[in-house]
């Protein structure tokens, strides 16, 4: 298996599994438009290509079998709205710039779990965090979710914040420092 940076060839499979609802949250993409998924595939393309952004897959001889996506942040400096769920973390969580990288997504086919796969991909969203001295990683993941909450704390994250974020859903928020 490689880990390796994600190129727009691979754009079919993290559309595709970005989409993957495994009974955790509720199908709120049911009903959208074609407009609505055109632009979500203008989304992840942009965790390819965009310089704030960062996608690693999994390869499997020629199968992917899993991903990460991030983004780069910064509390400081953007315009994020008080409803945003960072404006709802204490500030002093935060390093001293405001920058943090944010986990959009991890995810490992259901028949390579357990192998440490969601580990190594954490992992290297931390070292390119690292690479671009950013010195915080935040992730969120459904309460529901034991085995993501195990990874994270396994990977030294603490939880600072639970709780609805866009639904009623609860999730957990956690931050490392780097």
């Amino acid at each position: 298996m490689k880990i390796r940076p994600a190129n727009t060839e691979d754009l079919p499979f993290i559309v595709r599994t970005e989409l993957v609802d495994e009974g955790t949250t509720p199908g709120y993409r049911d009903e959208w438009t074609e407009n609505e998924f055109a632009e979500h595939r203008e989304l992840m393309l942009s965790f390819v290509v965009s310089p704030d952004k960062g996608a690693r897959v999994v390869e499997e001889g020629t199968e992917l079998i899993g991903m990460i996506l991030w983004r780069y942040r910064n509390r400081f400096t953007e315009d994020i709205p008080a409803s945003s769920v960072f404006c709802q973390i204490d500030s002093s969580t935060y390093s001293l710039d405001g920058a943090f990288c944010e986990i959009f997504n991890l995810w490992v086919d259901p028949r390579f779990r357990r192998r440490g796969l969601g580990t190594e991909l954490k992992i290297s969203a931390e070292e390119d965090a690292v690479a671009r001295g950013v010195k915080l990683v935040y992730t969120h993941t459904e309460e529901t979710n034991p085995h993501v909450l195990e990874l994270n704390k396994k990977l030294g994250y603490v939880e600072v914040r639970r709780g609805p974020i866009w639904d009623e859903v609860v999730r957990v928020s956690l931050v490392k420092t780097l």
